[in-house]
């Protein structure tokens, strides 16, 4: 079977393109700023007018670090999860998943996939998802039942945590 994409079509856009766009255009203009004499109103002065602007650029440089950056393209078939940060692409087995969260963020739904091991991303990755991701699950409800077995499994060879008072 050919794997089905489930990440978001804006993938690409706000982990790559956006953000270089961003950094390239208001990190040059805030480095430019700091070599050129400017002049501005009554409130500010031209060292806190230049401390504005840096910080508004290194602020929204974090601002997406957070919340596009660390998103990944992920695809899944009837065997393996695809995960790709658009330079390399690894393959998993759906053995290797601890857990499924979902959540918003801003207008999408952000999927978290922790897995048991460390992978080549980290031991959880993050994504966007599509309407492909609902619907892959629904036509392939196996995946799911194969998730829950190893989420349990890995639940069961933990053990359970005693919170004294």
């Amino acid at each position: 079977m050919k794997p089905q994409a489930v990440s978001s079509r804006w993938t690409l856009f706000l982990k790559l393109l956006l953000p270089t766009v961003w950094i390239c255009f208001f990190g040059g203009m805030a480095i430019g700023i700091l070599f050129v004499d400017i002049e501005v109103a009554a409130p500010f002065t031209p060292f806190s007018a230049k401390l504005l602007i840096i910080s508004f650029a290194i602020s929204t440089i974090g601002l997406f670090y957070l919340l596009f950056m660390r998103i990944k393209w992920v695809a899944l078939d009837e065997e393996y999860i695809y995960v790709s940060n658009f330079f390399k692409v690894f393959r998993y087995t759906y053995s290797s998943i601890s857990g499924i969260e979902e959540s918003r963020i801003l207008w999408a739904r952000r999927i978290k996939i922790e897995f048991h091991a460390p992978t080549a991303f980290g031991k959880s990755i993050f994504f966007l998802s599509s309407h492909y991701w609902a619907y892959f699950l629904e036509k392939h409800p196996h995946v799911l039942e194969e998730i829950a077995k190893s989420t349990a499994a890995a639940e069961a060879a933990q053990p359970a945590q005693v919170i004294e008072k």
